[in-house]
């Protein structure tokens, strides 16, 4: 995941579903309440998965630390090779993550999620929203839908807020601490984080196949775009 997050245009939500500790992580994220939080480290341990998170979060950090470099030579040298690789590779772990098709055979009904998956992911990568746009409302917008799309596989957060127009604007205002800027973003992010995992845990309880189809085509459609 700490990889993925290093790429443009890969989620590292992607990598959970592949690793098969989407639901893991969505029940961590719904579960950053005030309430749970408590100096009870045994109950800390349960409500946040510490088997899971603990591994999870350091592998990230060295993951980025390591990596890093590695990555942005691959980019600067090899950058076509490199997209066309990564493109293939999600192609084909789209089709795993349904068991190549197999659930499909047996429920044709699922081909409509798999489909709206791909054309949802097609129509945000086409989508260009221009730049410029720093208003409060458009800002806080932004902070919603770009930390959704981190929290959904196929399209990733980074990727959405080029689409938005804004992400020169977060990238900037990152650096100099434009907290005029940062304050509605982090917000909506904030917004979509108490929101999303558990309505997504939801759905995953009673339409697992379902969700797992929508998020085949979502991850289908960024293969194609990245070859």
């Amino acid at each position: 995941m700490g990889v993925a997050e290093l790429i443009p245009g890969i989620s590292g939500a992607t990598v959970a579903i592949i690793f098969k500790i989407y639901p893991n992580l969505m029940t961590i994220l719904s579960n950053l309440r005030v309430q749970n939080l408590t100096l009870n480290i045994r109950s800390l341990s349960q409500t946040f998965q510490f088997n899971v998170s603990v591994p999870l979060l350091f592998s990230m950090m060295l993951a980025v630390i390591l990596c890093s470099k590695a990555i942005s030579y691959l980019l600067d040298n090899y950058e076509e090779l490199f997209f066309l690789s990564l493109g293939l590779l999600m192609i084909v772990l789209s089709f795993y993550i349904i068991h190549f098709l197999k659930d499909l055979i047996k429920d044709k009904k699922l081909v409509i999620f798999l489909s709206l998956g791909i054309v949802i992911g097609f129509a945000l990568q086409e989508l260009n929203m221009g730049s410029g746009n720093t208003s409060i409302a458009y800002l806080f917008l932004s902070g919603i839908l770009a930390f959704s799309f981190f929290l959904i596989p196929g399209i990733s957060g980074s990727a959405m807020l080029v689409i938005l127009g804004v992400y020169s604007h977060i990238i900037q205002a990152v650096a100099i601490f434009d907290f005029a800027i940062l304050a509605p973003f982090a917000l909506g992010c904030l917004v979509s984080l108490l929101l999303l995992p558990k309505a997504v845990l939801s759905i995953y309880a009673s339409h697992e196949l379902t969700l797992m189809h929508f998020f085949s085509g979502l991850i289908l459609s960024s293969g194609i775009s990245l070859l």
